[in-house]
């Protein structure tokens, strides 16, 4: 195997497959036969005991020089501390829904102001995400590394504007009060589900980002394997099997230089 080449090895989606599958079986077979199932965990635990061999072999051949990322902590570290302000507001909203909650259970709101308030503070909720979302998309847009992902983050902004308009004018109709109560919320799950669309394409975008990043620097430091920590990574001996995020982490951060 040549130095330069890096493999990835994707397991972690075909595991998780079959742990939701275990799962799924745990809770609708009580009092039914469990040979079946206790047959599917048998299988997926030689699945994984055989998997992990060959990852062990991988790392023990002469010369393999053998990394890992843990790319879920990168992502937390450095891309949503660029919109922790946005964050705290959300988090700010989402208290407020749970105070009116408690103040509807204790009895001191009629059910009808309980499901108004509570159908305005959900609406803020939503613009309060949206706008967590919108900065991160803005960041990514203005910062020079992400020049080669620019031209489709830019469509992507331009997609979101209507969303945020409706967002806005929802707003305005539960501020004045809701007369029609099923359409709002009708309109409300379109735009909850387009936000969440919005939210899938911008992670997918960090977390190319972090796989180009991490691949760069597996490259220049010359190493073979380059594993993900997450659902791939079960055990590492640390004097063989090392850990790149940091240098990782280091470009990440220069993708957002701090404001002047």
């Amino acid at each position: 195997m040549k130095k330069s080449t890096i493999v990835a090895v994707l397991v972690g989606g075909l595991v998780l497959g079959f742990l939701g599958g275990l799962v799924g079986g745990v809770l609708f077979s009580k009092g039914e036969d469990t040979s079946a199932l206790e047959s599917r965990i048998s299988s997926v635990e030689t699945s994984i005991s055989s998997l992990q061999k060959k990852v062990d072999n991988l790392a023990q051949s002469p010369g393999l020089k053998v990394g890992y990322v843990d790319a879920e902590n990168l992502f937390i570290r450095v891309f949503l501390t660029q919109v922790e302000s946005e964050r705290q507001a959300m988090a700010k909203k989402q208290q407020e829904i749970r105070e009116l909650q408690a103040k509807y259970l204790q009895g001191q709101l009629t059910q009808d102001q309980y499901q108004q308030e509570a159908a305005k503070l959900q609406v803020e909720l939503l613009q309060t995400q949206l706008n967590v979302d919108l900065s991160m998309l803005d960041k990514m847009i203005a910062s020079p590394g992400f020049t080669n992902f620019r031209a489709d983050l830019e469509r992507i902004r331009e997609q979101a504007r209507p969303i945020e308009d409706e967002v806005q004018n929802l707003i305005q109709n539960a501020q004045v009060g809701i007369v029609d109560m099923e359409g709002f919320l009708a309109q409300y799950q379109q735009l909850q589900s387009a936000f969440q669309q919005l939210d899938q394409l911008l992670t997918q975008a960090a977390a190319a980002k972090i796989v180009e990043i991490a691949q760069q620097v597996a490259k220049e430091k010359g190493f073979d394997l380059l594993l993900r920590k997450k659902d791939v990574l079960i055990y590492r001996n640390e004097d063989t099997i090392i850990d790149i995020s940091g240098d990782v982490e280091t470009r990440l951060w220069n993708l957002f230089p701090p404001k002047s």
